[in-house]
């Protein structure tokens, strides 16, 4: 992982630790077979950027446009043992849009590869490609177009 990655996220954190949105880091773990860490020893829990992304999945039919099978790729890397579904994983998908009603949790997004372009249920048009930091919040409504292969690495929290 890019010490710019690491830079980045290492300040998002310390921006929601201020905001009293994490608790205080007290506990890590260590990764066992799958991949996503489970115990609690203290320690850093490193993040190799070349996970392989070995579990798989579909998006249901009612939030995928067109042709697209909503197939997805993922590689979760951490689960939080102090909040259930806080986790940080990777995700992978072959181009293709889905919408979005009311999404379920607040998500902090590098986009590592690929070309996305999202549009609010109000018309706001935003495009991001690798490189690029957003934050998608819980209740977000809208389309997920993903113009290119696109992966991410997320955090929800």
């Amino acid at each position: 992982m890019s010490n710019a990655l690491l830079k980045l996220f290492a300040s998002s954190l310390a921006f929601l630790a201020m905001a009293g949105d994490l608790p205080t880091f007290h506990s890590a773990a260590a990764p066992q077979s799958s991949g996503a860490v489970v115990d609690s020893r203290p320690g850093i829990v490193p993040i190799p950027a070349d996970t392989p992304l070995t579990e798989r999945g579909a998006y249901p039919a009612e939030v995928r446009v067109g042709d697209f099978d909503g197939a997805y790729k993922l590689a979760t890397v951490f689960k939080s043992a102090v909040y259930a579904g806080n986790k940080v994983a990777f995700w992978e998908s072959e181009p293709g849009i889905l919408k979005a009603i009311n999404y379920p949790m607040d998500e902090f997004i590098y986009v590592l590869e690929g070309h996305l372009v999202t549009t609010d249920t109000d018309g706001t048009r935003r495009e991001f490609k690798a490189g690029d930091a957003f934050i998608l919040p819980k209740g977000w409504a809208g389309t997920w177009d993903m113009k290119t292969r696109f992966k991410k690495l997320l955090v929800n929290f």
